[in-house]
């Protein structure tokens, strides 16, 4: 064993005082043989860096620009309406009475005169019955005391019966006149008593909850109605604006038919257009806003009553205004600004001010005229004074012709 052990040390203990004496070696040893690095390599880096540097800078932006316009532009006024229904009905009994009938579910669209429910109305038609016999009995009098006038009326011209007994005679035929004239009338009244045990729908629209069933009694001083019918369509949007807006809505009322869109929050889609056909009488001092309201057709359904949405109201139109498209319009600390190309692609920081906004259109006050180019994509890496390259929206959306179909007309011609 001590043999093997030495065997072993040995060779150890000669590879560590080779490490140890030329440690140099060793290094060499463990690095990888990639070629010792040339003298003069890092003046050479340098000047791959100033080289690429001078690269990037001399690289030219590609920007989007569009060319300012001359239009006539709407100005409008956009706030926060909300839909309103212009009839809505509270279903509700005219007489108590028990349920027998129901012909409506919750949320149902119905028409003008559709049966909703029927009740109970035995004891409406016994009492109808009833009348309808005294209303009989009261003829057959009348005939007999008709009979009775006519042989006291005879009786008297033959001197043998007194005028007297022709005029009570004549009285007794307009008591029991009389008397069927009213056995007519509470005929007439049992039947609209007997009317109200079918309820019917007054108007056309969609049901509510229908707060009732078969077999419930419901009676005239219940507070609850047994459901709410809303007409659907036409709608009403109801908004408020400004006192400051006031002369200016006067006057576009008086001008032409203010028009007023409706779009729903959060998209610019118009989904409906009416006409304001109502302004309230007086302004609201303690909110100093007026409130609005205009028709709706809404025949496609898209509104529903108590929806919040932006409604857009036409108000006058500013002719010959100067228009850009909104994108282009950038903030600064000097205020609004817009980065303008000259002829010689050059671009400069032009301030200007801003009038309005018509959705994704900025009217400009002042700072640029009509045909000037304005950056509309590419504004983030540029500066005053720097030198760009141009094209527009309708280039880009322009299709690209295939290089290779060109290729593969002259092959095609070439292998004939």
């Amino acid at each position: 064993m001590k043999r093997i052990g030495l065997v072993i040390a040995i060779p150890v203990m000669i590879g560590v005082g080779y490490f140890l004496a030329y440690p140099e070696l060793s290094l060499r040893a463990s690095a990888p043989d990639k070629g010792a690095m040339p003298t003069g390599s890092l003046s050479a880096s340098g000047g791959n860096a100033q080289a690429q540097t001078k690269k990037r800078n001399a690289i030219v932006p590609l920007v989007v620009v569009a060319e300012a316009k001359k239009e006539d532009v709407p100005v409008t006024k956009t706030v926060v309406g909300s839909i309103e229904p212009i009839e809505t009905v509270a279903v509700r009994p005219q007489i108590d009475g028990v349920v027998v009938e129901k012909h409506v579910i919750d949320g149902q669209m119905i028409k003008a005169g559709d049966v909703l429910f029927k009740l109970d109305d035995r004891a409406l038609n016994a009492t109808l019955a009833k009348d309808q016999s005294l209303l009989a009995k009261d003829e057959a009098s009348l005939v007999s005391a008709k009979l009775d006038l006519s042989g006291a009326q005879d009786l008297a011209k033959q001197r043998v019966g007194t005028d007297q007994q022709a005029y009570q005679a004549d009285a007794a035929v307009k008591v029991i006149e009389a008397t069927i004239d009213m056995d007519k009338a509470q005929i007439a009244a049992d039947q609209v008593q007997l009317s109200y045990t079918t309820i019917k729908a007054p108007i056309d629209g969609r049901v509510g909850v229908v707060n009732t069933s078969v077999g419930n009694l419901v009676r005239t001083a219940d507070t609850t109605n047994l459901l709410t019918i809303t007409r659907m369509a036409p709608l009403r949007v109801a908004f408020t604006l400004a006192e400051s807006d006031l002369p200016a809505l006067r006057a576009a009322v008086a001008s032409h038919p203010a028009s007023v869109q409706i779009k729903l929050p959060g998209s610019n889609d118009v989904i409906a257009t009416g006409t304001l056909n109502f302004i309230d009488s007086s302004v609201d001092t303690a909110s100093g806003t007026i409130v609005l309201k205009a028709d709706i057709a809404n025949e496609d359904g898209a509104l529903w009553p108590g929806q919040y949405v932006k409604t857009v109201v036409d108000l006058s139109l500013q002719k010959d205004a100067t228009t850009v498209p909104l994108i282009a319009v950038q903030q600064g600390n000097s205020g609004s600004f817009v980065f303008l190309v000259h002829p010689d692609k050059k671009v400069a920081m032009q301030n200007v001010t801003l009038a309005n906004t018509v959705g994704e259109t900025a009217v400009i006050a002042s700072g640029i005229q009509p045909g000037d180019q304005v950056v509309v994509d590419g504004q983030l890496h540029l500066q005053d004074g720097a030198t760009v390259q141009t094209t527009t929206k309708e280039a880009q959306a322009a299709p690209v012709p295939d290089p290779g179909s060109d290729n593969k007309a002259l092959s095609v011609e070439a292998a004939q």
